[in-house]
């Protein structure tokens, strides 16, 4: 066991509509949200002290709802499927290769509105924990 070698497959999954999910609630999670994710990078995991990456999914349908994020700037890059972004008052397709940049306290969405696949996406925060983030739901 390696702090510096992290396997996706070997992290919890938290689903974000899990209302019973404490951690991921205390952070400011949403029971209408909707998605899957793993942290890869973080305080808690790998004890980084300006940084967090994570992995997430959103199935066909799926909808990470309208929010932002008030003390971090965020990032996604995609690796499987495409979505509709929207990320202040601009709607953008992502698709594999592409990458987003959302700057702190813009209001941003993710619909996986592609019927067959699912969207598969790294994430990341230039802060090192989920509740020092922020987030405020818009939605």
């Amino acid at each position: 066991m390696s702090r510096f070698h992290i396997r996706a497959q070997d992290q919890p999954v938290v689903d974000q509509s899990d209302a019973t999910d404490e951690s991921w609630m205390s952070a400011g999670g949403d029971p209408r949200d909707r998605g899957r994710l793993v942290e890869l990078v973080s305080q808690q995991l790998v004890g980084s002290e300006r940084l967090m990456v994570g992995l997430a999914w959103l199935s066909p349908g799926e909808v990470h709802l309208l929010h932002h994020h008030p003390h971090a700037d965020e990032w996604y890059y995609i690796i499987r499927g495409s979505a509709q972004f929207t990320i202040g008052d601009e709607v953008i397709r992502g698709e594999p290769g592409s990458t987003l940049w959302i700057p702190t306290a813009v209001p941003h969405r993710i619909h996986n509105d592609d019927p067959r696949e699912t969207l598969e996406f790294l994430w990341g925060f230039d802060q090192p924990r989920l509740d020092s983030v922020g987030i405020v739901w818009d939605e």
